[in-house]
């Protein structure tokens, strides 16, 4: 994979390095590993990082030079693709497949289904919990993860549905409250005051009476991005998700065992941000999957049209 850059008259006299920092957007580090691997070209020649450029000059980086050897190992196996171009993937995780390799577990996850597909290349630039299902943006370089990753950083928007015991109270809100571990090596989270800040703004979309108890269907959006904040904050608001194994309360595991919910209601169904290369607003929208969550929004619970 190749990054060009081509001088202007303005660019008469400019170094290449501020090219290569500035206008190409390359790190310190990766512009040092294309360094000593050779990867740096000016009109098709290698270049040094002091050279001075001229109107017309075309600067060529090579990204795959500057790659490291990856520790996933490539896997044969199905990915759902919601989209592709020369720089991202983004596909459909389903419920109950690990998003990336851990100690445990090394094969059998979505990233190594993908480094298969890339041809050895996986940087994920986004990850979901194992038991919830939507999207993973993955990228095709270590470069294009970095300003991927920015852009979700600057402008970017993930958006989720869920279905969480309770009626809430206010049909449409924000849950500004801070969380952190509660016990180290734990994975539990909490609403803490000495907390990293997390914001979480909810709508509710409907609400269902379920052997007997209410049930709402939300639609939320994560203005920050701590590890199990919907989970976390839905339980702060007394209000767990259905299906949550780690988050709940007596009367919310009751009803997701009667309902046949074995695993968090919780499905990234939109990812949007403005593409780090073309510039453009991208939308990326999951729908639900009939075996994951539809037919309980559907069938169980008839929230018919539940992506409205």
């Amino acid at each position: 994979m190749e990054l060009k850059f081509v001088a202007t008259e303005k660019d008469e006299g400019r170094e290449l390095l501020r090219v290569l920092r500035g206008d190409m957007a390359l790190s310190a580090a990766l512009v040092r590993k294309l360094k000593v691997r050779g990867g740096i070209f000016v009109n098709s020649r290698p270049a040094y990082t002091n050279y001075r450029l001229s109107p017309g000059d075309v600067v060529t980086c090579s990204l795959d030079l500057a790659e490291e050897d990856s520790d996933i190992v490539p896997e044969r196996g199905e990915i759902d693709i919601i989209y592709e171009d020369e720089w991202l993937l983004a596909v459909h995780k389903p419920s109950g497949q690990l998003s990336h390799p851990s100690r445990a577990r090394y094969t059998g996850t979505l990233a190594n289904y993908v480094s298969c597909y890339l041809g050895g290349v996986c940087h994920a630039v986004n990850r979901l919990d194992r038991d919830t299902s939507g999207i993973v943006l993955f990228a095709k370089s270590s470069y294009a993860k970095a300003r991927a990753a920015e852009a979700l950083r600057e402008d970017g928007e993930k958006e989720y549905l869920a279905l969480a015991y309770g009626s809430f109270e206010n049909k449409k809100g924000t849950i500004d409250a801070p969380i952190k571990r509660l016990r180290e090596r734990d994975m539990r989270r909490g609403v803490c005051e000495d907390g990293e800040r997390a914001v979480t703004h909810y709508k509710v979309l409907g609400e269902r009476i379920c052997f007997g108890e209410p049930v709402s269907a939300l639609r939320l959006r994560l203005e920050t991005g701590r590890t199990h904040q919907i989970r976390v904050h839905c339980e702060y608001l007394g209000h767990p998700l259905l299906g949550d194994v780690l988050y709940y309360t007596p009367e919310s595991r009751a009803l997701s065992e009667k309902l046949g919910i074995n695993a968090q209601a919780l499905h990234a169904f939109r990812l949007c941000f403005n593409h780090p290369f073309t510039g453009e607003r991208l939308e990326l929208v999951c729908p639900l999957k009939r075996s994951e969550l539809r037919p309980f929004f559907e069938n169980n619970i008839g929230f018919s049209g539940f992506m409205a």
